[in-house]
This record gives structure tokens, sequence and C-alpha cells, in this order.
């Protein structure tokens, strides 16, 4: 391994990485030791297909949704999952303005933890006061429990034609299994950038056997204001060596000379902007270098670990004083 390639992806040390990753999956595996045998053999596409088609003839066929109520209109489902079958990806789920405005409200007004702290909490407009008086520079800031607090994305996760697609291109019964909202601010050039806090080096997540992320900017988001990549085909055609191996990071370069420069597709799009993606294919984000982004996912899987949630014990968390 180059000197080049630790310093750019394992940015506090090859072993610290290693010994980190290992600790995330001992504690991930003590709270529910069934993601451990899936985080190992479902990175094999052929055990994923093979689980997935269990899960199927085990249950009822049936597995299309039967609530008929959704916000989305003119949303061609084939079309949607025959793009996910080869691309894992597809861009231009537009969110309905009125959820947009909605959602985009409620993040100002509740809220928010920098750098997933539990006990940083401050609402978005005292961010510059806060870094300020405090001496923080946040990176990024989550919300919690945002099925449960924000009634439109509850609706999300419960739309008929989210969960149609869902349905569809998992070939089983769709399971929401959680929600996320947080921004990634612009942060100075002249101050050290975090990249472990903003995951933005390329990677693929194992969050199930099957899994499928719907994501929706809730604010502008062009080529200086952190957009989403996704490399297009990597879902089901991985070199042999990313898959065995047990750390799933990778440098730009490595991805772009196995994957090919054109299928790294760089995501643009004005706010309620929507796009799906299989969360295997290898994605990143980017650093914002002039303006804040808002980010929803909501996410679908065949079975829920209950570790891939923003769901937080309202006594944990913490107002900045």
């Amino acid at each position: 391994m180059s000197i080049r390639y630790e310093q750019s992806v394992f940015f506090r040390g090859y072993l610290t990485e290693i010994w980190l990753r290992l600790w995330a999956y001992f504690i991930k595996g003590f709270k529910n030791p069934s993601w451990i045998i899936m985080s190992i053999l479902g990175r094999f596409t052929i055990i994923r297909y093979a689980v997935v088609a269990f899960l199927r003839s085990s249950k009822s066929k049936d597995h299309q949704p039967k609530n008929s109520l959704s916000i989305f209109r003119d949303i061609n489902v084939t079309e949607i999952v025959n793009s996910l079958n080869q691309n894992g990806l597809y861009l231009g789920i537009q969110l309905p303005q009125n959820h947009l405005n909605r959602i985009f409200d409620f993040a100002l007004s509740t809220t928010c933890y920098g750098n997933q702290n539990s006990r940083l909490g401050f609402y978005y407009s005292e961010k510059g006061r806060v870094e300020k008086e405090h001496g923080y520079t946040f990176f990024m800031a989550q919300y919690y429990n945002t099925s449960v607090l924000c009634s439109e994305i509850y609706e999300l996760s419960r739309d008929s034609q989210l969960l149609e697609i869902a349905a569809s291109y998992l070939r089983a019964k769709p399971i929401f299994t959680g929600s996320r909202l947080w921004w990634t601010f612009a942060v100075n050039d002249e101050q050290p950038y975090d990249s472990n806090q903003t995951i933005t080096f390329f990677h693929y997540d194992l969050d199930d056997y099957a899994c499928l992320r719907f994501f929706f900017y809730l604010t502008d988001v062009d080529s200086k204001s952190g957009p989403h990549i996704c490399v297009r085909g990597s879902h089901t055609s991985k070199k042999l060596s990313h898959v065995l191996m047990p750390v799933k990071r990778r440098g730009d370069d490595e991805i772009r000379n196995s994957y090919g420069s054109d299928n790294i597709v760089t995501v643009i799009g004005n706010k309620g902007f929507g796009f799906a993606e299989d969360t295997f294919c290898y994605h990143k984000a980017t650093r914002p270098i002039c303006r804040d982004r808002l980010m929803l996912q909501i996410q679908f899987a065949t079975s829920d670990y209950g570790l891939h949630n923003d769901l937080k014990d309202p006594s944990l968390l913490r107002q900045i004083a």
C-alpha cells in the first residue's frame, strides 16, 4: 500500500483506522450479532441475491405496498427500477415544493447537533456565534428523531410511490429502516478539514443484503456546495480485491482507474432534487466550498438491524450552553 494512499484515505494512520473500524464492528456486533454475519456475507453479490430470493419465497410474494397515498406525481416506477438495476442510481425524483418548504422550516426551527455530538446542540442560525464563543469548528450537523418529530419526513417513509420503487428493486417487502437529515458546512480553506466527519472518501455501505436510499437536496447544490458523488454500476461490478478487503474506503485515483471516469457521477441539482441509490455503490460526499448543504435521506431494506437510523433518547441530547 502506497504512502499516498494511506495519507489520502486513512487520515489518522492506517493502523489507527483499521483499529477504529474493528472496534465499530465489535460494538455493532454486540448490539446485533446477525449484523456481523450480514456485513461479512453481504459483500458477495451471489449471497445477497440468494438471501433476498429466500426472503421472497419464505414470505408472501405480494410485497407491493397496500397504501395508495403519495405526494409524488408522474413517477415512472419501471424506468426508475430499470435504471437502478443497471446503474445502481436514478436521478430526478422531485420533492414537491410544499413538502420541501415544511422540512426546511423544520430544520431551521429544530436543534441540530454539531459533528454528531449529542451534547453540542444548536439552531442553524446560531452556528457562527456558537463556533466563535466556544471555539468549535463544525464540519457537519445531524438532526435526531426526524421521522418522529417531522410529519413530512414520516409521510415519506410511508409514501406509496417510494415503497413501490423499493419493493420492485429489492424484490422483497421493503422495511423503512431510518431517515437522516443533516447539514454539511462550508469551512474556511485555512482551517484543517476533518474528512471523517463528512465522509468525503469513496466507500460503500452494507446496511443489509439489499438496501435502497432516497436522497433529497433541501438546498441548491452545485459543484461548489458539496454534491454527492456515486460510481455508476459499482453495485454489481466491484473488483474482487475491493470485495475481500476488510476496509471499504478507497482513494479517488483507485476508483477512477478501477471503474472509469465516465462512471463517476457528480449529482447536482436545485433544492427539492431527489435521487435513488443502491447503498452497495461506491459513493462519497464532497467538501462544500462556498455554501452549506442540507440533505435528507430515506432508507429501505429487507431487514432492520436497528443500527442505521437517527433515533436517540431525547434525555441524552443537550444544547450548547
